[in-house]
């Protein structure tokens, strides 16, 4: 058997050449499903094919035939899955399916064969499972990739202007939250919100836990000449964002029946809510997502790398996982539902990505989630690389705090009254969640390369795995070749040249080390943590860009001297060992790279002032020292037990690379003062600014909906159990001056027709 299948590997690998090829540069009519006879004659000529390529390559007639037809038959198989797709998405599916099935049995068959040691065993049988992982994670990439290049029948739900004139237009609350954020750039934004072309809006800007009053009144003056705009500052307020939206829920409009966030620094674009709102006429839908799109991106080439580094989610995954009503609430720029919002419990306080843990929540609700494929605001990019790596390192933490809160949900199984999730989109939210593990996965990875160079430079006795033979370089080949997919599919769909697609690609990699930490400390710290990087006085200079991507410095300085060295001395297998290491190494150097590009990048005034003040901050909070103390535990765990692997023989292939508080309705009418126990507890002491201005009514201290009924619920599911924690509070002093019955429209100051106006 381990004779049989390193040929039919080769053979599958060279047609999988051809076929991506095929995928990125034909195009195909985008109507109707794929033939069965369309898929057999696929099937016959990949058989054909690989035949002809076996013959070449030296294998016998006999054994070249059995493999083409086990390619052939490869495709067939995924017929049923691949119907929405054309041919050339099938093809490349079952063949890149095929080499890592191939792969993987291969190297598992030889793991149990070889009996060099008890050690050697356990450890490479580690590393296979290690292997298996990546792979997983793999297919769910390879998924996204071949449904937005090859589908040719879309389900999905209504975009770019394809709606129904007859459709409602509902009122909306936007919030806007806000914290320690440049003044003259939140007011920039709420001057966009003005101009929104929608008759039935109010914006509500809540600022958590601002210190700086030099920061937030000047919002709150700009806020008090507007008719629908309020302004609520919150101090020592607990659940930082989530807590903050979560009172806004009990400052909205009764009139309110949806919700949406924008973030401080976007310019809305005026048909926002106008093409998105009505989309909530269909009762089943519990939120609308737009892409997130930023603006300032053409000034340098790191800004436009970074920029198509974004747009891989929004252009790729998203629309993706819309077919199978699997689309994530990002959060700013997006609708939801004000009924399903309260019914779910409200922004958890606990996840430090509230948004996407709440649209989970919603599917597992029976509700359904729209992304509509146009971009309707521009916000401003993360200006240095360290606030980039801080973004980054919250998202994946998040990520991971989701999968802790919900992996038994996402797992295969029938539908249940408390989680009515199809098959389809749990395999979204598990392998989007999984995927975050990547990064930390290729970390282990390098551990095992430079056990590699070690046994090659040293004569042997530090292995698990030794890694030689033809197919190993055919293992560099395909690691490269993954790449380049990834690279053209940010050009194809993203528009990018290639030289800004290979940067984008480039970034992925310098922030490796950020995502492998993050979501290390998400499985084993409970908390929230963010990075910490250095303060900056005056101009940044290299030794800066070092100080802030030490890890990442060194990483590449030992990978990379490790290449060379082996590289020089191992003789061809040593090439094949120093060009993966020579990858990873410059994946890690590209962090301070980076970072350096980021400094020296020309921007606007506006944006190279609020960079020169991010450089003067420290961050928010350190890393928990419980994870790093588990990561540095495990890795020396890891060295030692390779230290201890006795010397292996050579196989062919090596490896490759609920809310805090109840949120209870009441009737939109009841106006009445929070009773004591509704405020927060002394423990918590937070409050809402005495400074600001008192108005004319006081608030229910609990959300209210006009017209808000269980009916709206497509499907009955029990209510959620509220979870222990702060309840939500409201301060009388903060009540908007709104009252219901009005035709949608805030009263207190004149109005000139089209949501909030400025005073006459």
């Amino acid at each position: 058997m381990l004779d049989v299948l390193p040929p039919l590997l080769t053979v599958a690998a060279v047609l999988l050449v051809p076929a991506t090829v095929l995928l990125f540069t034909i195009r195909t009519p985008r109507a109707g499903s794929l033939s069965p006879v369309t898929a057999i004659l696929a099937a016959v000529l990949t058989a054909l094919v690989a035949l002809g390529v076996g013959l070449l390559l030296g294998q016998d007639a006999t054994r070249a035939a059995i493999g083409g037809a086990v390619l052939g038959v490869s495709l067939l198989a995924w017929l049923p899955a691949a119907r929405d797709w054309d041919v050339r998405g099938l093809v490349a599916w079952a063949l890149t399916i095929d080499v890592g099935l191939l792969y993987l049995t291969y190297v598992g068959l030889w793991t149990v064969t070889v009996h060099p040691g008890a050690w050697t065993t356990t450890l490479s049988g580690l590393l296979w499972l290690l292997e298996v992982f990546v792979f997983l994670i793999g297919v769910g990439y390879l998924w996204e990739m071949v449904d937005v290049l090859a589908r040719r029948r879309w389900r999905g739900w209504p975009t770019r202007g394809e709606y129904h004139p007859g459709w409602r237009r509902p009122f909306v609350s936007l919030h806007v939250p806000t914290h320690n954020e440049p003044p003259e750039m939140v007011i920039e934004t709420l001057q966009r919100m003005l101009e929104l072309d929608y008759d039935a809006y109010e914006i509500l800007v809540i600022d958590n836990n601002t210190d700086d009053p030099a920061l937030w009144r000047p919002v709150q003056d700009f806020c008090e000449q507007y008719d629908g705009l309020t302004f609520i500052h919150l101090a020592n307020w607990p659940g930082f964002k989530s807590g903050a939206l979560n009172y806004a829920l009990t400052r909205m409009n009764p009139l309110t029946e949806v919700v949406g966030i924008v973030d401080a620094d976007y310019h809305v674009a005026p048909d926002f809510l106008a093409h998105n709102a009505p989309l909530f006429t269909d009762e089943s839908v519990a939120f609308v997502q737009t892409p997130q799109d930023y603006r300032d991106w053409d000034v340098s080439p790191y800004f436009r790398r970074l920029y198509h580094s974004y747009g891989y989610f929004f252009d790729v995954s998203q629309v993706s996982r819309n077919e199978r009503n699997g689309a994530i609430f990002g959060g700013t720029m997006g609708l939801i539902r004000a009924s399903a919002l309260i019914r779910s419990g409200g922004w958890d306080e606990w996840c430090i990505t509230e948004d996407a843990e709440l649209s989970l929540r919603l599917l597992k609700m029976g509700y359904n989630g729209m992304h509509v494929d146009r971009s309707y605001g521009h916000g401003v990019m993360p200006l240095t690389f360290e606030t980039l790596k801080k973004q980054r390192f919250r998202w994946c933490f998040g990520g991971i705090q989701i999968l802790r809160m919900h992996w038994r949900s996402l797992l295969p199984g029938r539908r249940t009254e408390d989680n009515q999730m199809n098959l389809a989109q749990r395999w979204a939210y598990l392998v989007g969640g999984l995927q975050w593990f990547g990064d930390l996965a290729g970390a282990l990875f390098t551990f095992f390369l430079i056990s590699g160079a070690l046994d090659l430079m040293l004569g042997g006795g530090l292995v698990v795995r030794r890694v030689s033979g033809l197919l190993l370089f055919a293992t560099v080949a395909l690691v490269l070749f993954g790449a380049a997919r990834s690279i053209a599919l940010v050009r194809l769909r993203g528009g990018a040249s290639w030289g800004d697609a290979l940067g984008a690609f480039g970034l992925w990699l310098a922030l490796g080390v950020t995502v492998a930490r993050a979501s290390w400390l998400g499985l084993v710290s409970r908390e929230g943590t963010f990075l910490r990087t250095p303060k900056i006085k005056g101009q940044p200079r290299v030794r800066d860009v070092v100080r802030g991507n030490l890890v990442e410095t060194v990483a590449a300085v030992v990978c990379l001297v490790m290449a060379l060295v082996v590289g020089v001395s191992g003789g061809a297998t040593g090439v094949a060992v120093a060009a993966l290491l020579a990858f990873q190494g410059i994946g890690y150097a590209l962090a301070p790279i980076n970072s350096w590009a980021a400094i020296r990048s020309d921007l606007p005034a506006d944006l190279r002032r609020r960079r020169e003040r991010i450089w003067a901050w420290s961050a928010a909070a350190p890393a928990a020292r419980r994870g790093g103390l588990v990561l540095a535990f495990s890795a020396v765990m890891l060295a030692g037990l390779v230290a201890l692997a006795a010397p292996v023989g050579s196989p062919d292939v090596p490896e490759v690379g609920d809310v805090h508080g109840a949120l209870e309705k009441k009737p939109s009418a009841e106006k009445h003062e929070p009773s004591p126990s509704s405020r927060p507890t002394p423990s918590q002491t937070p409050t809402a600014d005495p400074t600001t201005p008192d108005r004319t009514t006081a608030p229910d201290p609990t959300p209210t909906r006009a017209g808000a009924t269980a009916s709206t619920r497509p499907t009955q599911a029990t209510d959620p159990t509220p979870s222990t924690g702060s309840t939500l509070g409201s301060d009388p002093t903060q009540a908007p001056t709104t009252q219901p019955g009005t035709g949608g429209r805030p009263t207190g100051k004149p109005s000139n027709g089209g949501g909030p106006n400025k005073t006459q």
